[in-house]
């Protein structure tokens, strides 16, 4: 974080022993915080059968990191006293990307806003360096510049999975000078983190046809970037190379690295267009193959970084680039087949399917040998994603579309045989996701006197499960809706009563409102968006969805104890809210890029 690639590829990396030096009695505390947290970090790499192999300790070497991270945190890096020094800030760095690698991602934002704050005020974000800071110990190696593009990448890295706003629109780090004095992959990573930067900028601005403009010009610039590396640098990195050379496993996996966050970046810059594919404007396909393909890029990595012991249970952030490409395949996929148009992904649904399996699998083995709770939910949820299937006829690519519930061990059932046959999916302080033969839609609950959803549950509640099947009764619908003035498309709705459902951290099967008691006593109101029908059935373009009121989110989701907290820990909240982010960005071009571009609007 604090050394050159150029320094590295040069002098080579620094031995464990230097790195693990013991600091002596009368040490600074924070070079002791620095050793702590390094230390924290290393047993935190550790393979679970290690652990049972470490003899002679009075606890546990995981009760170990966390006591050693812990004490850190609260006397040194959380002191402002002590934070005047290069090691400080670095000590804040670690800090962060300790958060990250046990995957509270939340907890890793917030300690590298504290870190960006600290480098404002040393100065080392200036390009005139004029900063102000001491080092402690005179064999700290350090680089300004390269610290700042550390703390300000890592940073819109986690904004982007936490669909937050980024905390500096500094983009001096790809300037000509320092792109000419850096690696190949050190260039690659600087250009990253510009282009993420100017994604997070679209993601604050209105859904425009503007914005699809710059999603095409990033498009090209991703591409121009992949192509200054030789053809043989995105091979998928072999780690399992005898015998293993730790210089070369270091490389390795930073070139792993970067490849996944070179396709995390564009599974991200075209994610929200991905819905529109399936309508009759083929101007979204290429956003739609973009994020395909680069979804079984991440997936494949994913699958040689858990297949080597030596990386098989640290990165967490690699398992939620993971789940989110998972979830964008199989979705890609679902409204595929409910287009209106030949399904471009038909051959490849089985080989993906396959894939999506066997990072399940992992994620299994992880929590099996970890006890790991993203790992758990993670596979759960891609479970409950594996088992929905849409079944369509041969020779009927929409009208015969059936949306249906695979069962385990057995034969795929349809969920309903009415044409509004629905399948929903809890997603945590989002909402609900249903995907019917209209396509896949969200639906924020806030009411309080609902009518209960119909149909039966796919899992049971007491499992887990996280899908549910039902369907639309159409004169209930009708008579429930009336026009509001608020014209988004030709189609406005807004209901007198909305399915309500109890919503936590896990993935439960949705149910009726009158069994939950944070409801509130009126509802807010929905803004639907429908293309409109097509020869006089409904149309497979997305159906969006969205109930909220004034501030956004639902209050009583916001203000009880079923909100987790805004620093919530892995443990307490497994997902840390990257799931309601990709569903954000999912649907946030549904509502307004198509009034324009398709001749409705305001």
């Amino acid at each position: 974080m604090t050394v050159p690639y150029t320094t590295l590829e040069q002098r080579g990396l620094q031995t464990p022993e230097s790195l693990m030096e013991i600091p002596g009695p009368n040490a600074h505390p924070v070079l002791i915080a620095k050793y702590m947290l390094l230390l924290a970090s290393l047993l935190r790499h550790l393979h679970p059968d290690l652990h049972k192999k470490i003899k002679g300790l009075s606890e546990s070497p995981r009760a170990v990191m966390e006591r050693l991270a812990d004490l850190a945190i609260g006397h040194v890096t959380t002191n402002d006293e002590l934070l005047g020094s290069i090691e400080g800030l670095e000590s804040v760095m670690i800090e962060s990307v300790y958060h990250a690698n046990v995957g509270s991602l939340r907890r890793s934002w917030l300690t590298g806003r504290r870190a960006m704050n600290i480098a404002q005020l040393m100065g080392i974000n200036r390009l005139d360096h004029q900063a102000h800071y001491k080092v402690l110990d005179t064999r700290t190696k350090y680089d300004l510049p390269l610290m700042w593009f550390r703390i300000v990448f890592l940073d819109r890295y986690l904004c982007l999975m936490l669909g937050l706003s980024q905390g500096s629109l500094d983009r001096s780090m790809a300037s000509d000078g320092f792109l000419a004095s850096d690696t190949p992959m050190g260039r690659l990573e600087r250009i990253h983190c510009v282009i993420a930067s100017r994604i997070l900028e679209r993601n604050e601005t209105q859904p425009s046809a503007e914005g699809l403009a710059l999603t095409r010009t990033l498009d090209v610039e991703l591409q121009k970037a992949a192509r200054s590396l030789p053809s043989k640098w995105w091979l998928t990195p072999n780690l399992t190379a005898k015998p293993i050379d730790p210089q070369a496993l270091f490389w390795s996996a930073r070139r792993l690295s970067a490849q996944l966050l070179h396709y995390n970046l564009l599974n991200q810059l075209h994610l929200p267009y991905i819905l529109r594919s399936s309508s009759s404007d083929r101007r979204y396909e290429y956003s739609l193959i973009a994020c395909v393909n680069a979804s079984r890029e991440v997936l494949s990595r994913f699958i040689a970084l858990r297949s080597f012991d030596g990386f098989a249970y640290n990165c967490r952030t690699v398992d939620f680039l993971a789940l989110m490409a998972a979830m964008t395949l199989l979705l890609a996929h679902l409204d595929s087949n409910l287009s209106e148009t030949d399904n471009l992904l038909a051959h490849q649904y089985h080989s993906d399917r396959a894939m999506i399996e066997k990072v399940q699998e992992n994620m299994k083995e992880v929590n099996r040998l970890n006890s790991d709770t993203l790992s758990a939910k993670s596979a759960n949820l891609l479970c409950k994603l594996l088992t929905i299937e849409v079944e369509t006829a041969d020779g009927y690519p929409h009208s015969a579309g059936v949306v249906s519930v695979q069962e385990v061990g057995g034969r795929a059932t349809p969920s309903d045989q009415d044409d509004d046959a629905v399948v929903s999916v809890h997603i945590p302080y989002f909402g609900i996701i249903k995907i019917a033969r209209e396509g896949i839609s969200k639906a924020i609950p806030l009411s309080q006197d609902p009518a209960p959803l119909t149909g039966t549950s796919a899992f049971s509640p007491t499992t887990g499960g996280g899908v549910s099947t039902g369907r639309t009764d159409d004169t209930h619908r009708d008579s429930a809706y009336r026009t509001s003035a608020l014209a988004l498309s030709r189609s406005i709705e807004v209901p007198s009563s909305a399915i309500l459902t109890p919503i936590d951290t896990s993935y439960g099967a949705a149910s009726s409102a009158h069994s939950n008691p944070y409801s509130r006593s009126q509802g807010h109101g929905q803004i639907g968006v429908r293309l409109p029908p097509v020869n006089g059935i409904n149309s497979a373009a997305t159906h969006l969805t969205l109930q909220q009121n004034e501030e956004g989110l639902s209050h009583s989701i916001l203000e009880h104890d079923i909100y987790p907290g805004l620093a919530a820990g892995v443990e307490d909240w497994a997902f840390q809210g990257v799931d309601l982010a990709f569903f954000e960005s999912l649907m946030r071009s549904t509502a307004g890029l198509g009034g324009n571009a398709m001749g409705v609007g305001l």
